[in-house]
């Protein structure tokens, strides 16, 4: 039969005590701001939602385009 008790807590510690927060690397300011070491590949993030916009606006019409010139190069040649 299998034992269903719980197991025992340390006896140096008190069971009264909640248990600490996870420590955590503190966040550095300057590599936010951009002006840290990093700041050679900082781009805000309005940049890059405007590229993907630009790239995903002109996806879809380059990739029927590119199916409608091989499906007649396909058919005719």
């Amino acid at each position: 039969m299998i034992d269903l008790s719980p197991q025992p807590q340390d006896k140096g510690s008190s069971a009264n005590t909640a248990p600490s927060a996870p420590r955590h690397d503190p966040v550095h300011r300057e590599s936010m701001d951009g002006e840290g070491p990093h700041s050679r590949w900082h781009f805000p993030q309005e940049q890059i939602e405007a590229a993907i916009q630009r790239l995903s606006r002109w996806a879809g019409p380059f990739a029927l385009l590119t199916t409608l010139l091989l499906l007649g190069w396909w058919i005719i040649g």
